[in-house]
């Protein structure tokens, strides 16, 4: 994948974003690691997957400040320390796709320039371990007070994450409903889902009792599925229509760095809701006292909706970033 310089607009290794001021391009790409296998003395190679993935960031032309950068300030290779890593790659905005990773850490630092206190360098980034790709839950931003970013507060603005509206959740088309108690729901493929999961059901014509909303399903075939709602009456079945997952399953991970802090300390909470209108803890992360980071596993269902909260206390200011990868 490759993105302009504008987009990739936030790149935070533990407590410190190493973030450019201005780059020419930034380029990323994650592979499978493998092993050669193929037995001695046959002709043609083999390679088997070993389980560990390895991410590459490069950012080609960039300038940074290495009095604000502090894993910049020396010239060539930090390596074989365990990092956590987030790159924002549609820019620092919420809702925003990024990348996560987490595992051992190289750094590859090539000085061009240095003009007015800025260093002019094409840097290559090397993780080797867990990667992810999920959305931003907390842009890079910071607060003097609590703040939720479903209710507001200390500058933070109402702007929890839809599920429903990633672009990487993708479209179903449904090809029919039935009048039956409960109705069953045929699409037009494979659904996917797991008894249980949400779907956001959308332009179905069934009337009278409709389906359309967000329905729990209970899954009978690989096309085909249930919904607790009794649509028997009059007319005829429905027809047409999309749904979208609303919920997921199989957990998930949270990212979270704090890149500076002078209150007392901070507790942070990733937060979801099936409505928003209730939330709950997603993840609690660890109470910090200083700039610090934090990579999380949380099991079970993810609801549709998250949110960013924020528990400050005493005077002063935290920097915080938070992304969540669905499984």
């Amino acid at each position: 994948m490759k993105f302009s310089g504008a987009n990739f607009a936030v790149l935070l290794v533990d407590e410190y974003n190493l973030i450019a001021s201005l780059a020419e391009s930034a380029t990323m790409g994650k592979e499978a690691i493998t092993q050669q296998t193929n037995p001695f003395g046959v002709g043609s190679e083999g390679h088997t997957p070993i389980g560990v993935e390895k991410g590459v960031l490069n950012v080609g032309g960039g300038f940074f400040d290495p009095t604000t950068d502090a894993l910049h300030n020396v010239t060539g290779t930090v390596v074989g320390i365990s990092r956590i890593v987030s790159a924002a790659i549609e820019g620092n905005t919420i809702g925003k796709h990024f990348i996560g990773f987490e595992g051992p850490y190289s750094q590859k630092y090539e000085v061009t320039d240095q003009k007015d206190g800025l260093t002019k360098a094409n840097v290559t980034y090397l993780v080797s371990g867990d990667v992810n790709e999920g959305v931003i839950v907390q842009d890079l931003a910071t607060f003097t007070a609590d703040w939720d970013t479903k209710t507001g507060g200390a500058g933070a603005t109402d702007a929890p994450v839809d599920y429903t509206l990633d672009p990487v959740n993708r479209s179903i088309p449904i090809a029919s409903a039935t009048k039956a108690s409960p109705c069953v729901v045929t699409t037009d493929v494979a659904h996917g889902l797991t008894t249980g999961q949400k779907v956001l059901i959308a332009g179905n014509s069934l009337t009278g009792a409709v389906i359309n909303g967000d329905r729990a399903v209970t899954v009978l075939t690989p096309t085909t599925f249930s919904v607790a709602v009794d649509t028997t009456g009059s007319g005829g079945a429905g027809t047409g229509g999309t749904m979208v997952l609303s919920s997921t399953v199989a957990g998930g991970v949270g990212y979270f760095h704090c890149t500076a802090l002078t209150t007392t300390n901070l507790v942070y909470k990733q937060m979801h809701s099936a409505d928003d209108i209730t939330y709950a803890a997603l993840i609690t992360y660890a109470t910090l006292t200083a700039a610090g980071k934090e990579r999380k596993t949380v099991t079970g269902t993810i609801d549709r909706y998250l949110s960013s909260n924020g528990d400050v206390t005493g005077a002063g200011s935290v920097t915080v970033f938070s992304g969540l990868c669905r499984n």
